[in-house]
């Protein structure tokens, strides 16, 4: 894993294929955000952790050494229009959200607005 900011925190993201909560280190890098390392964790956990606070506005990145989902190792994620959840993706058109079963069509985006909690 490379070196992370003293900035850096975490946000929760969903598996798509286990439904299995999980966090994902964010480092704040030249105006946008690299998604740095993914662990598994359990939701009391990253609840008494504050992972459920924390926030992220603008653009994401993928650290070279970014490893992927930790349950299906997907590299790929996108983010519910219902709920705001950060999900795992495996390249279906159609996509339906683990953790408030929404189904919809993704679009592609330049930036995000996502939280971490709600699970």
């Amino acid at each position: 894993m490379s070196k992370l900011s003293k900035n850096a925190f975490a946000i929760m993201a969903m598996c798509e294929n286990t439904k299995e909560p999980f966090g994902i280190t964010v480092d704040p890098r030249e105006g946008s955000y690299a998604f740095a390392w993914a662990f598994k964790i359990k939701k009391e956990q990253a609840k008494r952790e504050g992972y459920d606070k924390t926030h992220v506005r603008g653009a994401v990145m993928f650290d070279e050494n970014f490893n992927g989902c930790p349950y299906c190792g997907s590299k790929n994620f996108y983010i519910c229009n219902r709920c705001g959840k950060v999900v795992c993706y495996h390249g279906q058109e159609v996509v339906t959200c683990p953790n408030c079963g929404s189904s919809s069509t993704l679009q592609a985006a330049d930036s995000v607005d996502l939280t971490g909690g709600g699970f």
